[in-house]
Formats: C-alpha cells, sequence, structure tokens
C-alpha cells in the first residue's frame, strides 16, 4: 500500500448529458522517447485521449459529464498522475521524473484533492502499515498492542475527514473521498447516511453521489438474518456456478478483484480460515470484479485460493455485484447451512473467530 490515491480508488461508469470540455496542457521535463500519454477516465476505467509529447509538450482533451478523477498514463512507464477534474483548463509543469514536485493550475477541484491527499497520505500509509503488522504478528499481546495503536490512527483518519467535510461540503471532491474512508473504516460504513446527508450542493450530483446514493437504496438487501438471493455465474471454464450448489455448508461469498490492493491483502486471511475449516462443511465462493481473466487467474494461483471463482469480466458491472449493490471490494456475505446471512464484511481474525463459534 504505497498510495492511498490508487488503491482505493472506486469506478463504474456513470454518463451524463451536460457534458463539457476538459483541456489538458503538459509541459513535463524527461519524458521518455516514443512515449504515447494517455488520459484515462477513471469511472469507466478506459482511455478518452492521447497524445505524443514533443519535447516534453502535450495536450489532452476530453467530453466530461461530471468532475471527476482521471488518470495521466505514460506507456512504458509505471508512474501515473491522477487528476480531479471537471470542466478546466488545466496546465501541468515540472519534471516527469520528480512527480512530487509538478506544479498544477487551473483546477480548484484538483487543488482542494492534492491539499487533502497531502494531509492524508502520510496518516493512511502509517494506519495500514500497523494494521499489516498486526494481522502478520504471532505474539498476542504484541497483536493486541497494534490494534490499539491502528484504532488511534483510524480515529485520528475520520476526525480528518469530518474537518475537511465541514469545511468543504458543496465539493464532489469531500464526496469521493466519502466514499474511500467508507470502504475502509466500517464506522463510516455504518453511518454513511449521516455523512452523506451533511454533504450539500455540487458533493451531491456526479459520479460519487450516485454511487452513494445506489449503496443507500441497497442497503436492505442482504441483510444478516435474510436468506441471501440465488444467483448463477460462470466459472473460468465456463461453467455455470449457483449459489445454491453450496446448500449444506457454510459459504463465504467473497467479492474481490486481482487489481484491488485491500482485497490482496485480505486475501492471506481466507485462505486462513478456508485451510482451518474446509474439512467441516465450510467454504469460500469468490466473485471476481476483473476484466482481464489472465490477471484473475494469475492472482488466484499467486493468493493461493483454492476454491471456486466466477466472473462474467464486466469489472464494476459484474452481475451478481450489481445484484446485491455491491459498491466497494473486498465485501462479503457469511451464509449458513440454510443459506441465511450470518455476518457480513467479515474481514482478518474476526471470520475464523465467527467460524469458530458456529461450527463445531
Amino acid at each position: 500500500m504505497k498510495k492511498f490515491t490508487f488503491s482505493f480508488l472506486l469506478f463504474l461508469g456513470i454518463q451524463n448529458i451536460d457534458a463539457q470540455i476538459l483541456h489538458i496542457q503538459g509541459e513535463l521535463k524527461n519524458v521518455p522517447d516514443n512515449t504515447m500519454v494517455t488520459l484515462i477516465d477513471g469511472m469507466a476505467n478506459k482511455v478518452v485521449d492521447s497524445a505524443k509529447p514533443k519535447e516534453g509538450k502535450f495536450e489532452l482533451k476530453a467530453i466530461v459529464a461530471n468532475t471527476s478523477i482521471y488518470v495521466i498514463g505514460f506507456s512504458g512507464a509505471q508512474q501515473k498522475i491522477p487528476v480531479f477534474v471537471g470542466n478546466d483548463n488545466l496546465s501541468l509543469v515540472g519534471d516527469f521524473k520528480n512527480q512530487s514536485a509538478i506544479e498544477f493550475k487551473g483546477s480548484a477541484s484538483h487543488a482542494l484533492y492534492q491539499s487533502f491527499m497531502k494531509t492524508v497520505n502520510p496518516k493512511m500509509e502509517g494506519y495500514f502499515k500497523t494494521m499489516t503488522a498486526a494481522q502478520t504478528e504471532q505474539s498476542a499481546t504484541a497483536k493486541d498492542s497494534l490494534s490499539k495503536v491502528g484504532a488511534v490512527q483510524s480515529t485520528d483518519l475520520i476526525e480528518t475527514y469530518k474537518s475537511f467535510s465541514t469545511v468543504n461540503k458543496q465539493s464532489p471532491v469531500t464526496t469521493f473521498f466519502l466514499l474511500q474512508f467508507a470502504n475502509i473504516f466500517p464506522a463510516i460504513k455504518d453511518d454513511l447516511a449521516t455523512y452523506y446527508a451533511g454533504l450539500s450542493g455540487e458533493a451531491k450530483k456526479g459520479p460519487f453521489a450516485a454511487f452513494i446514493d445506489k449503496s443507500l437504496e441497497s442497503a436492505q438487501v442482504g441483510k444478516i438474518g435474510s436468506v441471501l438471493p440465488e444467483f448463477k455465474q460462470n466459472d473460468a471454464t465456463g461453467k455455470s456456478i449457483s449459489l445454491s450448489s453450496f446448500r449444506g455448508k457454510y459459504v463465504l461469498v467473497d467479492f474481490w478483484a486481482s487489481w484491488c490492493g485491500p482485497c490482496r491483502a485480505e486475501n492471506p486471511n481466507v485462505v486462513k480460515a478456508f485451510n482451518t475449516f474446509k474439512d467441516k462443511k465450510f467454504t469460500v465462493l469468490g466473485v471476481s470484479l476483473d476484466q482481464d481473466k489472465a490477471k484473475w487467474l494469475d492472482a488466484v494461483k499467486k493468493d493461493g485460493l483454492t476454491w471456486t471463482h466466477v466472473s462474467d469480466l464486466k469489472y464494476w458491472n459484474n452481475a451478481v455485484a450489481v445484484q446485491f449493490g455491491i459498491q466497494s471490494i473486498p465485501a462479503n456475505f457469511l451464509l449458513n447451512p440454510d443459506g441465511v446471512i450470518i455476518a457480513k464484511d467479515v474481514r482478518g481474525e474476526e471470520l475464523l473467530k465467527i467460524l469458530s463459534t458456529n461450527i463445531k
């Protein structure tokens, strides 16, 4: 988890007829020869324009529906530049090899995005470092100590967001970060409606607001104590797999993707639970929000996910994810042998504890 910026971007294609023009002009030193610069719509995860730099200068344009996240990519290089823009004439000047010093002008939304990222990134990286250490720590005493540190860090991060949202309650940048924080901190996710109610104006328009609206609408789907509705989806060989075929077992329906950093970090915990209880009528059904089949299957192999996997390779438009209103991943439902939901969005040691309590 090197950068909070990229690991927690939540993407979904949403269109708006009130389209406007985004114009980006770049002038960067040390851009490699024969580089193709691309502008990627973060919401649709697709290239919307491209240009070949001349002496480091390039120009990109796109029709935009709302202020949103875009990413400037460079062929042959891993570096990417996120920009939070709308109907802007954005310029970026600096050195390709020193992206932290690139100067941006022409977008108030990007300036706000940068300001908050500068504050929250060090805190978020510290929090993830602590939680990763806690998950791998073998000593119960040390694990407990690290968890307490993580709790303090999470409280500080939540308060940081609250202060930011109070001052910037009309900005879609605030809505974007509300989604990110809800994906990370259960305390915000569980009270999402209240946090969202505190926003107004432009913050309640556009793709991020649409995400939250859909999430709140589907909040009643998949309630604990209800039966998770039936679904079918194909595995990697094209075989149709139905949820009902797992009746008689405890099943963790796990929504994830190879490109999702938090999902990959959580996979060792799911593997541990699977290996501990697989001989006691417990299994996992992985539902992947991947687009690239090869990357999906490579992640399954690398992470040792030896259970059943399905995907329609439609990214956030995965039919099962849409059916259950999945707006962020990792996400999961833990079902009893009758298909009744006994827990949801369980992570870390919590899954083992719940299974230990229910499976004798």
